[in-house]
Parts: C-alpha cells; structure tokens; sequence
C-alpha cells in the first residue's frame, strides 16, 4: 500500500480495473477526532477519486453522486438502491499536505459519515469551506491488485 502511495506522482496514469486515469491532485489528509490517522485522496479523470488509508489497507475508487437519493434507516444506516449500508465512521476531514494540484480542485476541509454494505461505500460529505456544498461519494473497495501504475 505505501508502495502505490509512494509511486503516485503528478502526472502519473493510474490503470484501475482495466481503465486508465489521470491523478490530478494527491493530497495527504486527517480528522480531527484522531489526529494520528492519514489518509491519501488522489482526485482523477473522468470525475472519479480514489481513497487510500494505508493503515487499515483499505483502497477505494468513486465518483460523486448529485442527489444521492438515499434514505435514512437509524443514525447507524441507510438505504440506497435497495441495498442497506451500515456506518462505519464520521469525522471532520482537514488537509494535512497538499503534494501536488490545485486548493480549488481537492475536496479540503469536510464533515463526512461514512457507510459500508459489501464491497461498496457511501461517503455523505459537506465540504464547510466552499459553502456547504454536498460531497456524496458512492465507492467501490478495491483490492491492491486492481492498481496499476502506469
């Protein structure tokens, strides 16, 4: 995992399950509940992201979701296309580093609930320094052998 971090640089092709993205941004990032946890978001082409927490060895690719649709079962789930996702954490997301890109191109501060069913999450975000605007992130857990750098 720090292998794929490490090797992502500005202007690096991403193969990712057969499709070729562009990184447009790598910004290291934290919360605020635990300043000790790190975590990499690397915006792409094509309007999609991808997630990585070394830590937890857990990878994620997504896209964001206008009008997510989802409903609210409890304060621990909700339900989207029929399918239940439980929570799995909230936070406030603050950057720690930019590596490369642009501030208006990464997602910056945010307060995000966090949801899993399967092998997919649901991010619920409003980044609170660009007006409140929603950041609802639909993913799909990848496995570290479904990246390739190119």
């Amino acid at each position: 995992m720090n292998e794929l971090v490490n090797n992502i640089k500005e202007n690096t092709h991403l193969l990712i399950n057969g499709v070729d993205y562009l990184v447009k941004t790598k910004t290291w990032y934290s919360i605020e509940e635990d300043s000790s946890a790190s975590y990499v978001k690397c915006e792409l082409s094509n309007n999609r992201v991808l997630v990585i927490i070394p830590d937890d060895e857990l990878l994620y690719i997504g896209r964001i979701v206008n009008d997510m649709g989802y409903e609210r079962l409890s304060d621990d789930s909700i339900k989207y296309n029929n399918q239940v996702f439980n929570k799995t954490g909230d936070g406030h997301q603050y950057i720690k580093n930019i590596e490369f890109g642009d501030l208006e191109e990464v997602e910056g501060k945010c307060t995000f609930e966090d949801y899993e069913s399967g092998n997919n999450i649901i991010s619920l975000g409003i980044l609170t320094e660009k007006d409140n605007i929603r950041a609802d992130v639909l993913a799909l857990i990848l496995d570290i052998n479904d990246v390739k750098v190119l």
